[in-house]
């Protein structure tokens, strides 16, 4: 709040301040991303690096951008780090990056119109997800929503994996899905770093699932797949993509599997009469996708004979 009585230039000098953004990426041995990035937030008031002991160039690309570099001892997840960073940004706004994503021009020109918009505390931005080096289709992957601008004074980064701050509608700008305004994110560019992500990320959500006071049950493993099988196989329509599509929607399918393997040995890794009953009963419903494609398959085959006859 302003006090009751300022000079014109206090008033002017106060605004300014509240507009400012600062970029806080969270980095470990990513030199070879490192470089879009940080061209891409050239505009930006302030560019703060956290560096978990890499043992490549990183530091010293971020260096060469002009930005501000902190050391920190190495951490498997990036959540819990955020707000340690945004602690030492000058910033009012905190844009949260990732070294594999990049700020396209118009949504750099989105984010400062935001940041002088006093009566917001966030900003969500629609992601595009280059998976092994190619851009979706649909929606759900081209234009992901997430909050990644925000007032650090007014809200804090969950420490959960893969969350994000909860924040009251009103208080909220959602940036319109166009090409023109997105961020983009190239994950998954390679099965290692495919990998790398499984095996940061499932034992930690798994183990947060249990945290969260969740029960373990082959009834809610089933379900949940079959949720995020329904997600990336029907409202992804992977098939408009190409064979990279397919891979993309396998990925996170598999991904989803490994949290609930993980979540099952946080639970104890227990095998129950319950799961087994549930699983004789309802165990010979998941053939019949599989007997469909391969039914499917003959009918291609028989097809293609035909016609060459």
């Amino acid at each position: 709040m302003l006090p009751a009585q300022v000079e014109k230039g206090e008033v002017e000098a106060v605004r300014d301040r509240e507009a400012t953004i600062s970029v806080c990426i969270v980095c470990r041995n990513e030199a070879d991303k490192l470089g879009p990035c940080l061209e891409s937030v050239a505009w930006a008031d302030e560019i703060l690096l956290m560096d978990l002991n890499s043992t490549d160039d990183s530091a010293a690309i971020a260096q060469a951008h002009q930005a501000r570099v902190v050391k920190r001892r190495p951490y498997p997840i990036v959540e819990p780090l955020r707000n340690e960073l945004a602690a030492m940004a000058r910033g009012a706004w905190v844009l949260a990056m990732d070294p594999d994503e990049r700020v396209t021009p118009g949504l750099a020109d989105e984010l400062r119109r935001a940041a002088q918009r006093p009566e917001l505390d966030a900003v969500v931005i629609p992601f595009t997800n280059y998976d092994l080096g190619y851009p979706p289709t649909a929606p759900i992957h081209r234009y992901e929503a997430h909050l990644r601008m925000y007032r650090p004074a007014r809200v804090l980064w969950p420490t959960v994996p893969n969350t994000q701050p909860a924040v009251a509608d009103e208080r909220k700008y959602q940036i319109p899905n166009d090409d023109r305004l997105v961020m983009i994110h190239d994950r998954s560019r390679n099965v290692p770093e495919i990998v790398d992500r499984v095996m940061r990320y499932a034992p930690l959500q798994g183990q947060s699932m249990l945290d969260q006071g969740q029960v373990f049950s082959a009834r809610a493993m089933l379900l949940a797949m079959a949720q995020v099988v329904d997600k990336q196989f029907v409202d992804g329509r992977p098939w408009e993509d190409g064979v990279p599509g397919m891979l993309r929607a396998g990925v996170l399918v598999a991904f989803k599997f490994y949290v609930w393997v993980a979540f099952w040995q946080a639970s104890g890794a227990k095998r129950t009469p319950e799961d087994d009953r549930f699983l004789r009963r309802w165990g010979p419903v998941l053939i019949l996708p599989a007997r469909a494609i391969r039914f499917g398959a003959r009918v291609y085959r028989s097809l293609r004979r035909s016609t060459r006859s």
